[in-house]
């Protein structure tokens, strides 16, 4: 004959203590009592031991319960993404962003963090962070810095700068050309620049194939 588990039986074994409740094929569990056990906490197992009272249940080790409770705060500390600031593990994003499964990208310009950039050219003050590039896209764009001072580079790739304040002074050919808030400037692939400011230029980057502005050929 097959025996019915109802919502009912369930609050009585937790009431009595009971924490699991063996069950096999000739057991029927309602949903309506797997629901109420999820909720208080009952755990039904298909190991042949019939219904378990609640001094089989008690029976578990101290060792069980200790390694279920620490399975239970590492979970609840997962949920809430404090694992990783518990590990000391926490990689603080340099940037905020919003992302669509589209590939569509959203950057919060004002939450970007500027990294020191390795031009090459020992005491120049430049400062970077690429926001765009691969895998995503075939190119790349970011925030950069130049804090008076300058440096020479030979480009690798199609560079094109907006600048945002102040000014960025680019000499090619013993000719400089000086960009000011809100000009573009586009510099080709394989030519040898010099870049600076003489006073601190924030631009927004982006070069093509992805990479970000190179450093000075060694």
């Amino acid at each position: 004959m097959k025996k019915l588990i109802c919502a009912a039986d369930v609050e009585e074994w937790v009431a009595s203590g009971q924490k699991r409740c063996c069950i096999d094929r000739n057991t029927i569990v309602t949903p309506a009592a797997h629901d109420k056990a999820r909720e208080l906490g009952l755990e039904f197992t298909d190991e042949t031991c019939g219904t378990l009272s609640s001094e089989a249940a008690d029976s578990e080790t101290q060792d069980d319960l200790d390694m279920n409770a620490i399975f239970k705060f590492f979970k609840m500390l997962s949920e809430k993404g404090m694992v990783e600031k518990l590990l000391g593990m926490t990689l603080d994003p340099p940037y905020q962003a919003e992302t669509d499964p589209t590939g569509l990208k959203l950057v919060r310009g004002r939450t970007v963090k500027m990294e020191a950039y390795d031009t090459g050219t020992s005491g120049a003050k430049v400062y970077r962070q690429e926001v765009i590039g691969k895998p995503d896209c075939s190119m790349s764009a970011g925030f950069m810095t130049v804090d008076h001072g300058c440096f020479e580079q030979e480009t690798a790739h199609e560079e094109t700068y907006i600048v945002m304040e102040g000014t960025l002074d680019v000499t090619l050919n013993e000719r400089t050309f000086t960009a000011h808030e809100g000009d573009v400037l586009f510099i080709p692939k394989g030519v040898k620049v010099t870049k600076g400011s003489s006073n601190c230029a924030r631009m927004f980057y982006m070069t093509y194939p992805a990479g970000g502005p190179d450093r000075k050929p060694q």
